[in-house]
């Protein structure tokens, strides 16, 4: 009998050995090959909608975590397909540049190379069929182990090329305090249109053999990454005390208060909503925004905001990820004359954080305005009007919303070093800032 039991264990023990290597070795064959992926937040396939990446229970936070800390990360889209998608994940590091970094997945991942996505819902009582994914990372199956930049990629478990979107994630190792203060710009050309942005940094007990090479101060205004300060160096270092104060080259233009809508019920206006309609074709309803004004020319007027974000909320239902309904939301911009060879955007939360064609304006000669349908998941809306002047090189809010040195703003603050023969950067503080 003795014998006859070990003998069973023993091949229980070869069974699971045998299964744990077929399913290792299914695991790491996916691995995105693809070198063209960038450091940025990506919708690849229009079905996908509604993109919120954020901390576990706060839908307004960013997507930043502590090293080996318990924190959860929760990425959250829908899919308008007609049938559901067989999806998978993987991360990619990044070094400081926003260039993929040397390390394989090894190095940075413990686990396997890639997960399942298999966590998703069909909506209820919406006349928009989609399915709600939701994703909690770290998991049991992969977990980033070291601190820097990382991309969440999100593609087909069949067809590893067939990437649906990317979003940007950071892993912080608070080895470093970042304490930041917005003001009025000192510089008396720009006083009334920029906000300065000081900085401290405590190196804490972050390694570092040259404060000019092997560390990197980013700060990121409203995670608009097309317009970033990265080259400061350290005015003043005293022992572990780094000071970055300085006159013109820490300094944004202000811009102006998000603009808003409110689409969490249908069956009434709200504020900036001129009238509302079902489509007799597909029965969704259309939303059509009151006509926007241009900004640039007005004095500042202080605006609640959620500094470009939007929150998913519909007042008829129960559960906001699988009732809230897909409604058209039209949108007008009456100017004076269309900006030459320049392109409009709108711009938030509601783009992904990104200036992509899906949210590029049409100009209508006839009503000489700008024009845009988006299709949105009922909530309460940020955004802005961005135009990607030629003079600039950058998309920009200026020709339109105007620039005030009073705007409210959120800012990103990265602190990146890099000790003596590593292969990668860490981010050794991070910090958020809003005045």
């Amino acid at each position: 009998m003795g014998i006859h039991l070990r003998a069973t264990a023993f091949r229980r023990l070869i069974s699971t050995l045998l299964l744990s290597f077929l399913l290792c070795t299914n695991l790491y064959a996916q691995v995105i090959s693809s070198d063209s992926l960038l450091f940025e937040n990506k919708i690849f396939d229009e079905s996908f909608k509604t993109i919120i990446f954020s901390k576990l229970n706060n839908n307004l936070s960013e997507p930043v975590l502590a090293l080996n800390s318990n924190e959860k990360l929760k990425l959250q889209f829908d899919d308008l397909s007609e049938d559901p998608k067989d999806l998978s994940f993987t991360f990619i590091h990044f070094d400081r540049d926003g260039k993929r970094s040397v390390l394989t997945e090894s190095d940075y991942l413990n686990g396997f190379n890639f997960d399942h996505l298999a966590n998703f819902k069909n909506s209820f009582n919406t006349t928009q069929n989609y399915f709600h994914y939701e994703l909690t990372i770290p998991n049991e199956n992969i977990q980033p182990i070291i601190s820097g930049n990382y991309l969440l990629v999100v593609y087909d478990n069949a067809n590893p090329e067939k990437i649906y979107l990317t979003q940007r994630f950071w892993i912080t190792e608070n080895t470093a305090t970042l304490n930041g203060k917005i003001q009025r710009a000192n510089d008396i050309e720009i006083r009334n249109t920029h906000q300065e942005i000081d900085v401290k940094v405590n190196i804490g007990t972050t390694k570092i053999n040259n404060p000019y090479d092997d560390s990197k101060l980013i700060i990121v205004q409203n995670n608009n990454f097309k317009s970033t300060i990265t080259n400061l160096k350290p005015v003043f270092i005293v022992d572990k005390e780094w000071d970055y104060n300085y006159d013109l080259e820490n300094t944004f233009w202000g811009g102006n208060e998000y603009r808003n809508f409110d689409v969490r019920s249908v069956k009434f206006q709200t504020q900036y909503i001129e009238r509302i309609q079902i489509d007799s074709l597909n029965k969704l309803t259309s939303v059509y925004l009151k006509k926007e004004e241009k900004k640039n020319t007005q004095r500042y007027a202080i605006a609640d905001d959620v500094n470009g974000r939007f929150l998913i909320k519909v007042y008829e239902g129960q559960n906001d990820a699988l009732e809230a309904d897909y409604v058209y939301v039209n949108f007008n911009l009456p100017v004076m004359e269309k900006f030459d060879s320049a392109e409009v955007y709108l711009y938030g939360q509601l783009s992904n954080w990104e200036f992509s064609p899906a949210f590029t304006m049409n100009y209508n000669e006839e009503d000489g305005c700008y024009n845009k349908t988006l299709l949105v998941k009922q909530g309460y809306y940020n955004y802005l009007f961005f135009v990607n002047e030629k003079s600039l090189g950058i998309p920009s809010p200026l020709l339109i919303e105007g620039s005030h040195f009073e705007t409210r703003n959120n800012y990103q603050l990265f602190f990146y070093s890099r000790d003596i023969g590593s292969r990668y950067d860490r981010l050794s503080g991070y910090a958020t800032i809003e005045n």
